[in-house]
């Protein structure tokens, strides 16, 4: 014990001169350089940010700027432009209905047919499309963790304790399993039969699957908001033991260096400002984090949102006036978008709350 405190001692001693001669760089501005930020800044590019670099963001954080360009006019716009030619086309088709529905019944029905068949094409063509978007929302989710990884928890075991940040990085791991195993392979899988058997029922009178596309949208919510509270609840009880035995650690580390002869005060001021910085370092990474997954995976979600917004208005304008089969059509593709926002959002909404309670179940470390 007394050849471990003469040692630390030794490092503190060194670090407070080396803090000393060059006091024009901070604590916390030391601590982000030392970090590799190479693997979370190529898995950013190559999902098109166009931003600062993510160690400049951190330290923007960390110096209370948040700024990153996020434009919600521009975005809504381009959603609207996207879908414009696709809305007027299905249009044009209710309009056609609305005129071919004055022949008789024969005639009527093979060209309600045929039109079915164009309407099915397009929707279909626009559901791929929204798919793919959600498939590389929730890879990008599972993508910027992985490379997150690296950074975060090297910052969280300096600041609050190896013991913590180990605990956490399980659950971390065990977080992107399940939503590349759940959400990606499973739910997003069953949103397409939910669609499939949508569209079938768009060739008959009767409702024939409606019931187990009910099913469908049911056993899709109950999932996702399982997965949430299961998480939640994890994060929740590691919470509640590990910060705090690593807390109860670092206080014993305090007191320990604080009763070393002539220095102690001097040292234990200085390893507190150490570990301060680290804790700031290690939030500045946490919100980095959030703020980068908000507008890279915030854009494409507000567009599906938009294209959801914008078919459920359709189905409701043409409801009075076109036929039944055309609105049916609508509806299933405005649900299947609703059941893949609902998808991405919870599952977003949940790697951004775990980031916010692993950063503050382990500032419990600052009051030892």
């Amino acid at each position: 014990m007394f050849f471990m405190m003469v040692f630390l001692a030794a490092l503190i001693i060194q670090g407070t001169y080396a803090y000393a001669k060059d006091n024009e760089q901070t604590e916390y501005d030391s601590l982000i350089d030392e970090a590799d930020y190479s693997g979370i800044d190529s898995t950013l590019y190559d999902y098109g940010w166009q931003g600062r670099s993510f160690k400049e963001l951190v330290r923007s954080v960390a110096n209370a700027d948040t700024d990153i360009g996020f434009n919600f006019t521009s975005t809504v716009t381009e959603a609207i432009i996207a879908n414009r030619t696709v809305l007027v086309q299905i249009l044009l088709l209710s309009i056609c209905a609305m005129f071919l529905s004055v022949l008789d019944k024969n005639a009527s029905d093979s060209a309600m047919l045929f039109i079915s068949f164009i309407l099915m094409t397009l929707i279909v063509s626009v559901f791929i499309n929204a798919a793919r978007t959600g498939y590389q929302c929730v890879q990008m989710s599972v993508d910027i963790y992985r490379a997150l990884c690296p950074v975060f928890f090297p910052a969280v075991a300096y600041s609050c304790g190896a013991a913590s940040a180990a605990a956490y990085y399980e659950i971390i791991l065990f977080l992107m399993y399940i939503v590349n195993v759940l959400v990606k392979n499973v739910l997003m899988r069953g949103n397409y039969v939910y669609m499939i058997l949508g569209m079938f029922d768009t060739f008959s009178e009767k409702d024939k699957f409606s019931k187990m596309c009910q099913l469908i949208k049911k056993v899709i919510k109950l999932s996702v908001k399982g997965m949430l509270m299961f998480f939640l609840g994890l994060n929740g009880i590691k919470s509640l033991i590990l910060p705090l035995s690593d807390s109860l650690k670092m206080s014993v580390l305090f007191k320990a260096v604080s009763m070393i002869p002539g220095i102690g005060n001097s040292a234990q001021t200085v390893s507190k400002t150490i570990v301060g910085s680290a804790v700031l370092v290690k939030n500045s990474i946490g919100v980095a984090a959030v703020l980068v997954m908000f507008v890279i995976i915030g854009v494409p979600l507000l567009k599906l949102v938009v294209m959801a917004f914008l078919y459920q208005i359709l189905g409701a304008v043409l409801e009075p006036v076109a036929d039944n089969r055309i609105v049916k059509a609508v509806v299933v593709l405005s649900g299947s978008l609703e059941n893949m926002i609902y998808m991405i959002a919870v599952t977003v909404v949940l790697m951004c709350l775990t980031m916010a309670i692993i950063c503050f179940a382990t500032n419990i470390s600052l009051y030892g």
